[in-house]
């Protein structure tokens, strides 16, 4: 009886560090990501503006790849799990990541795909206020993802 109640205890804990594995792999894409976007913005300063919206469209894909594969299925297992059980910092930090990740991935999605589909880069500029709007609001939902890891896998 005691070899298979090891036996759980390390399949939970060996569970566990596969998750732990996933978040961090979600988190160093993220940062991947920002070096991208970092990098869109000097070149949108340098007036390279087809190499900017490349870029772009790239750091959109992967944050697209990264949210399908990793965090809304994340997501949906904290909401299965009795979300409403966790406590309230962690749920709050969640709500807010959740909401300015969503708003900042799907107002990407709608500048790049609509950037891409035009020949001429003058509509894109009509949409500038909204990109420096969008950055602020992707910053945020990172901000608040990495204190999502923080309290969820460093500190408990």
């Amino acid at each position: 009886m005691g070899k298979l109640n090891n036996l759980g205890k390390s399949l939970l804990i060996s569970q566990m560090n596969i998750i732990t594995l996933i978040a961090s792999l979600s988190l160093i894409v993220q940062i991947v990501t920002l070096s991208i976007v970092i990098y869109g913005y000097i070149l949108k300063r340098k007036t390279r503006f087809a190499q900017h919206g490349t870029l772009m469209l790239v750091a959109v894909a992967m944050q697209f790849v990264s949210f399908m594969l990793i965090m809304g299925p994340a997501f949906l297992v904290i909401v299965e799990n009795g979300f409403s059980q966790k406590p309230i910092l962690i749920s709050a930090v969640t709500l807010a990541h959740v909401g300015l990740g969503t708003t900042a991935l799907a107002t990407g999605i709608w500048i790049t795909g609509s950037w891409h589909l035009q020949t001429s880069i003058t509509n894109c500029m009509k949409k500038s206020y909204i990109m420096r709007y969008l950055i602020v609001i992707w910053i945020l939902a990172l901000s608040f993802g990495i204190t999502h890891y923080v309290l969820t896998y460093l500190i408990t």
